[in-house]
């Protein structure tokens, strides 16, 4: 760790206050676009994702049919990541009668959709219906791919905010001055 520390000092002083400062703030400017870039990789992987979400068998599934009313096109950058997707307006016969009006978005259904009546699956988490989900029959291992999915985005987010805090705070006291403080408080807690 003091090797690592000494490199990392020898090349901020080679750089001088002024410079060395600048390559800290372009690195925590590169690794906050790597979160917007990240989050846009992640979100794109998640809209092929045609299904309600439903991991557990509990809530269960139940069968459904759509029928589309009307379409929008968004992208070429949106929610659902890169690319054009399709949000559309349907609506949902449940099978327990209900008619449900709703829209579905990552172009579960899309405008060629219109005039079929389309197998739906619906999970709902609340007794009274009020939080449900709608999505398009996929094998279940599908909806768990998604969750680690979730998982690696949180975690890739989390380490590239700490990284830009990081790189913003040696950026602004500079990289001697943050080893200075680093290791008087390593040797405070020892």
């Amino acid at each position: 760790m003091a090797e690592i520390q000494r490199e990392q000092i020898a090349a901020y002083e080679r750089r001088g206050p002024f410079w060395g400062r600048v390559t800290q703030f372009a690195t925590a400017v590169a690794l906050i676009a790597g979160i917007v870039v990240s989050l846009l990789v992640f979100d794109t992987l998640a809209s092929f994702y045609r299904g309600t979400g439903a991991v557990k068998p509990t809530p269960a599934e139940q069968p459904a049919e759509a029928e589309v009313r009307e379409c929008q096109r968004v992208g070429p950058v949106s929610g659902d990541g890169l690319g054009y997707w399709w949000h559309c307006a349907v609506t949902v016969r449940t099978h327990d009668g209900r008619e449900v009006d709703t829209v579905v978005e990552h172009s579960v259904v899309t405008p060629d959709d219109r005039g079929n009546s389309i197998e739906f699956r619906e999970v709902c988490y609340e007794e009274n219906h009020s939080d449900c989900r709608y999505g398009r029959p996929v094998p279940r291992i599908w909806a768990l791919a998604l969750s680690i999915l979730g998982i690696l985005r949180v975690t890739t987010v989390l380490i590239l905010i700490v990284g830009s805090g990081f790189a913003l705070l040696r950026g602004v006291i500079g990289v001697p001055a943050y080893y200075a403080w680093h290791n008087r408080n390593k040797k405070g807690k020892t």
